[in-house]
């Protein structure tokens, strides 16, 4: 699967590029093998150490009370690391999850024609060396001492939190590249108009809807589909009060018949953000949004949009 991300700051004139989420998924499931093999070895060696003090004070060997309470203070460390890292591992997964169901949404939208399409991956001859896979560290061998073994071990759970950093940021990346996509409603409410030909109001003739409408009182807020650049917000033929919010990739909402105006031209604004408040100006029958979604220049269906933001409820 594939997924469309920014390649710059700038929403105007973000690049395309497309990132493969299995190494993500790889590189989780190998933390959480990891973090399950560690916490395993480190509970036998807990254990085990617990019961060489037992035999050791059973044979009325003398103990060095400093160097035991260092050692039990370390294992202690380790085992806060290997929860606090269990934690992060159980969100990271969560998280990917989540992106998946998005991804999934997205290819919908594709097989609809309506969304950007992601760069194809080139595909051609390959060779090299092959090489032992990369590991977090190496193994805890039997002739180590119980204090190279903790010490192995900590240096496997420093590799195995900074993957972690890595494919946080991995998901942190495409879950701001999901912030621009227009998913989030504009206006709580049921459509009244859908995208495509209709017959006009005012003249009773078929005519093309280039948008979908949402009826509401005025007054009521309307909200930022998606993160992004406010690119106009005035008056516009036909439109009346109306706002268009650049959302990078070729990527435009434009929303129309506003009564007023809380956003201006250059404001950056996040999904759900207040940017306007529901009227009847311009060429309108009755107060309502109307809402449009533009790729390339071209009209297309926000109801594709607007699908992923109900079936995934937290985005």
């Amino acid at each position: 699967m594939s997924f469309v991300v920014h390649t710059s700051g700038s929403f105007a004139r973000s690049g395309i590029r497309t990132l493969s989420l299995r190494a993500v998924l790889l590189g989780g499931a190998v933390c959480a093998a990891l973090v399950c093999a560690t916490s395993f070895w480190a509970g036998m060696q807990f254990g085990q150490r617990l019961g060489r003090q037992e035999m050791t004070t059973l044979v009325g060997a003398e103990l060095d009370p400093v160097t035991e309470q260092f050692s039990v203070d370390r294992l202690g460390e380790v085992s806060g690391r290997l929860v606090r890292l269990e934690s992060e591992a159980r969100a990271l997964v969560k998280k990917i999850s989540a992106l998946e169901t998005v991804e999934g949404a997205l290819g919908d939208v594709r097989r609809g024609r309506t969304a950007v399409t992601p760069r194809t991956p080139v595909r051609g001859a390959s060779g090299g060396r092959a090489l032992a896979p990369a590991r977090c560290g190496e193994p805890v061998s039997d002739d180590m001492s119980g204090a190279e073994r903790l010490q192995q071990t900590e240096r496997g759970l420093d590799c195995v939190q900074g993957l972690i950093r890595d494919i946080d940021a991995v998901a942190a990346q495409r879950s701001l590249v999901l912030m621009s996509m227009p998913t989030f409603a504009p206006v709580n409410g049921q459509m009244s108009s859908r995208f495509g030909n209709r017959l006009d109001p005012f003249t009773g003739s078929l005519a093309f809807h280039s948008g979908v409408d949402f009826p509401a009182t005025p007054g009521t807020p309307i909200r930022a589909a998606g993160a992004g650049r406010v690119r106009t917000a005035g008056w516009m033929s036909d439109y009346g009060y109306t706002i268009e919010i650049d959302h990078g990739n070729d990527l435009i909402t434009r929303y129309g018949h506003a009564l007023r105006l809380h956003a201006k031209v250059g404001d950056l604004v996040t999904p759900g953000q207040l940017i306007a408040e529901v009227g009847s100006t311009g060429r309108s029958t009755g107060p309502h949004l109307h809402f449009e979604v533009l790729h390339q220049g071209r009209f297309v269906d926000p109801a594709f949009y607007l699908s992923i933001g109900a079936r995934v409820p937290h985005v």
